[in-house]
């Protein structure tokens, strides 16, 4: 049997009251030569039957059962393992797929000669995910648009007013992950698909945006991309040194002060949320150490008016730029 031309991946924990919607968009794809892979991280639901019941006996419908429940990132390098395709695509088993994305990046990564390739999304409510929504990145273009090393971890630094470009679902080409030893780094709960992209970008891979949103990002109180109860900058900070150490040697100065940089907005933002975890425990002493820990953090107190400043903006058409290449 000949191997497909993508692999979609879907890491489900819990899903069976919505896995259906995100199997059926894979199904109504225009490019129909693709395998989809379920992972199914342990759920204590019936996640796996009504994962099975949406495939309809569709022989390109696998499921895969982790041992125990790990989280995105395991469940991702679970069905990566898994996977034969040419390319490998994600989607969350709470979203969904419009019906040319696979063809649309596809053929425009390979047109291109990239190595990866992402779009714009569609954010839409998690009751209506067919329904219309609004874009995640809010330009329109109609160009591929170069992302490099530097311009993804700026993109991604804590603290900036434009959208975080790590929400986004790349496309990737399997052969670079499996030459280059790319995986998801296991540990990671938050930012998994930042530091993902971030490896690639640092082997070498060629990256573009492609304008058009096609994937359907479901908002939901409940969404797998929040952390609660955490630091979640916290969660990250053991992310630097391994990835300095992994690309020792590779790096252009430009690469290695994004680096720095990254790091650095990500101590102060560690250190504003430590402050104010701390505050909403009551616990005085805590949060002055915070402050006193990192003083750059005490600039975020100023987000709230800041944050009113931009909502008034946003009434008479601004609309904060994306920084890309």
């Amino acid at each position: 049997m000949a191997a497909p031309k993508v692999s979609v991946i879907m890491p489900a924990y819990k899903a069976a009251d919505f896995i259906g919607l995100a199997i059926a968009s894979v199904r109504a794809q225009t490019l129909q030569d693709w395998e989809l892979i379920i992972v199914d991280d342990c759920s204590p639901d019936d996640t796996a039957a009504a994962a099975m019941a949406a495939a309809g006996g569709d022989p390109r419908v696998k499921l895969v059962r982790a041992d125990q429940n790990g989280g995105v990132a395991r469940a991702r390098n679970l069905g990566n393992a898994h996977a034969a395709g040419t390319w490998i695509a994600v989607l969350d088993s709470d979203d969904a797929f419009d019906p040319s994305r696979l063809e649309v990046l596809v053929s425009s990564a390979e047109e291109a000669g990239l190595d990866l390739i992402a779009d714009d999304m569609l954010l839409v409510q998690f009751a209506t995910l067919m329904g219309d929504g609004t874009s995640y990145l809010g330009r329109a273009g109609t160009g591929l648009k170069p992302v490099d090393l530097p311009a993804w971890l700026e993109g991604n630094r804590a603290g900036i007013r434009t959208p975080m470009l790590g929400y986004l679902k790349p496309v990737v080409r399997r052969e670079f992950l499996a030459r280059n030893k790319i995986a998801y780094v296991p540990e990671l709960r938050v930012a998994e698909d930042c530091w993902f992209v971030a490896d690639m970008l640092a082997a070498g891979a060629r990256f573009a945006l492609h304008p058009a949103p096609l994937y359907r990002y479901a908002i939901r109180p409940a969404s797998l991309s929040r952390t609660r109860g955490d630091n979640v900058y916290t969660l990250q900070r053991s992310v630097y040194g391994p990835f300095l150490q992994r690309h020792s040697g590779k790096l252009s100065r430009a690469d290695l002060r994004a680096v720095r940089r990254h790091e650095s907005a990500l101590k102060s933002a560690e250190a504003f949320e430590g402050f104010a975890m701390a505050v909403r425990a009551r616990n005085l002493a805590g949060a002055i150490g915070w402050i006193v820990s990192r003083p750059q953090a005490a600039l975020y107190l100023t987000r709230p008016v800041t944050a009113r400043l931009e909502r008034l903006a946003k009434r008479f058409g601004y609309r904060p730029g994306l920084r890309v290449g």
